[in-house]
């Protein structure tokens, strides 16, 4: 059996266009909503959450475990962190125009690695399992092969989307390491869909769900190595792969999209500080949706009559509405 860099073609690519250009359509389109949700919210109290997904997931993907409190910890010191692969991948999305060059290359390895020696594998580089297997490019080709892909990652003018799903498939393929390849790429990818999004921030934890559908990802991978050019069906399991990750990130900034949503409708009008206090604990959850003054009361530490008076004033207001009556049971939730 032979694979694909096998072939004296081999990274002259191709795609059914119609079907690739259709779902990247889709994907741009999502993409764009969720940056527009992003903006709406404030993506900067959301990054740290982010990139601490995508690290942690990066190293799951590959058998290593991280603790996700610690990595938000180092990504909060950003250029400060002490683990300098936590730095690495920050900077690679902080610096995403910055060139992909093999000496960066070489320092991110070294520093995942622990390797004092900066180099390709002087071995083979081989992979066998049950249903799948895979050996990379001798040790001889490596150097023609990776300067290859650094000249196309950073002249090709395709689609950035396409682009970061080819790379991904590319370096694998070229697996210039004896180990770090897949935790490489994933930052490889990480950057240049920063670059595709014009944005030195991660949109969305693309590695957490590669991690979801890991023994997928593997198959999917190998299953185009074994292929003769045709990325098709590699290309639209990314898409596809992005396209969940962005409706999951949707998903979990629905509080935030509530909240946001109710206070730009409210701006302006002049609320009091246990008013205040009250809506947030509503919006948040601290307090049922449809909730007493008795639940009032008990966030502010007051009597039923005071948590009453504030619930009345915010109605006045037009900010809360009463609901089901029924004397001290009487429920209220806010108008949205």
């Amino acid at each position: 059996m032979l694979f694909i860099h096998q072939f004296p073609d081999w990274t002259h690519f191709r795609f059914e266009n119609r079907r690739v250009l259709d779902a990247l359509g889709t994907t741009r389109f999502e993409e764009g909503r969720l940056a527009g949700l992003l903006t709406f919210v404030g993506s900067k109290n959301l990054e740290t959450e982010i990139i601490a997904e995508d690290i942690v997931a990066n190293f799951a993907i590959d058998g290593h475990s991280l603790n996700i409190e610690d990595v938000k910890k180092e990504i909060a010191l950003r250029s400060q962190a002490h683990t300098v692969h936590i730095r690495n991948y920050l900077g690679a999305i902080e610096n995403c125009m910055n060139p992909l060059t093999p000496e960066r290359l070489l320092g991110w390895h070294s520093a995942l690695t622990g390797s004092r020696t900066a180099g390709y594998r002087e071995d083979a580089y081989e992979i066998s399992s049950a249903d799948m297997r895979f050996a990379g490019p001798g040790p001889k080709r490596l150097q023609t092969e990776t300067g290859h892909f650094f000249d196309w990652f950073e002249s090709s003018p395709m689609d950035g989307i396409i682009k970061a799903a080819i790379a991904h498939f590319w370096f694998l393929t070229i697996s210039p390491f004896h180990e770090g390849n897949g935790r490489l790429v994933r930052t490889i990818t990480a950057l240049q869909l920063c670059r595709a999004q014009k944005a030195n921030h991660l949109q969305f934890p693309l590695n957490k769900q590669i991690f979801e559908k890991r023994e997928e990802y593997f198959r999917a991978l190998n299953k185009a190595q074994c292929g003769n050019g045709d990325l098709t069906d590699w290309i639209l399991w990314f898409l596809t792969q992005i396209d969940e990750a962005i409706e999951k990130r949707k998903e979990c900034i629905q509080a935030e999209i509530r909240h946001a949503m109710f206070m730009n409708k409210i701006a302006g009008t002049p609320i009091g500080e246990r008013e205040q206090q009250l809506l947030e604990a509503s919006l948040a959850g601290t307090i049922p949706q449809e909730f007493t003054a008795k639940d009032v009361a008990k966030i502010f530490g007051t009597s039923h009559d005071t948590a009453l008076r504030e619930i009345q004033s915010l109605i006045k207001k037009g900010m809360v509405k009463a609901n089901q009556k029924g004397g001290r049971s009487q429920r209220y939730s806010l108008v949205e």
